[in-house]
């Protein structure tokens, strides 16, 4: 099933919440390697952290207008498997970085069967990494 078939089911069963995270993952992480450019807020804030951009994937990412910018809210993933959350403000035109609000590296739950929920978000990542490395 593709993403935009599990999005119209309205109550999925696990195993379709699980694929549709997953898809919804891959298809950041696609983006954002697919067109690093059009994130020049994001590659300076890894260039700030000492990060190269090859060396990992944007696996959640979300956008808050505000008026001073954009508040951009997101998880980065190494290569190495450690996650990132952020927040940075970046111009709303440009997109250039204007501040990083915070950046600190966290552990979250890692389980292919949680109670209720099936893979936990830690897990999904951690399972696209795995697929980017054998590609």
């Amino acid at each position: 099933m593709d993403i935009e078939q599990l999005r119209r089911i309205r109550n999925k069963n696990v195993q379709q919440q699980n694929q549709l995270a997953y898809l919804e993952m891959e298809q950041e992480a696609d983006s954002f390697r697919g067109q690093p450019e059009i994130y020049p807020w994001l590659l300076a804030t890894l260039s700030k952290q000492r990060l190269r951009p090859s060396d990992g994937l944007l696996v959640s990412c979300k956008s808050v207008p505000e008026e001073d910018g954009n508040q951009w809210i997101g998880v980065w993933l190494t290569g190495n498997s450690r996650f990132f959350e952020f927040e940075v403000m970046a111009d709303q035109v440009s997109g250039e970085l204007l501040e990083i609000d915070a950046w600190g590296e966290f552990s979250p739950e890692i389980s292919a069967h949680r109670r209720g929920t099936g893979e936990t978000f830690g897990y999904l990542a951690l399972r696209l990494l795995a697929a980017y490395e054998k590609s």
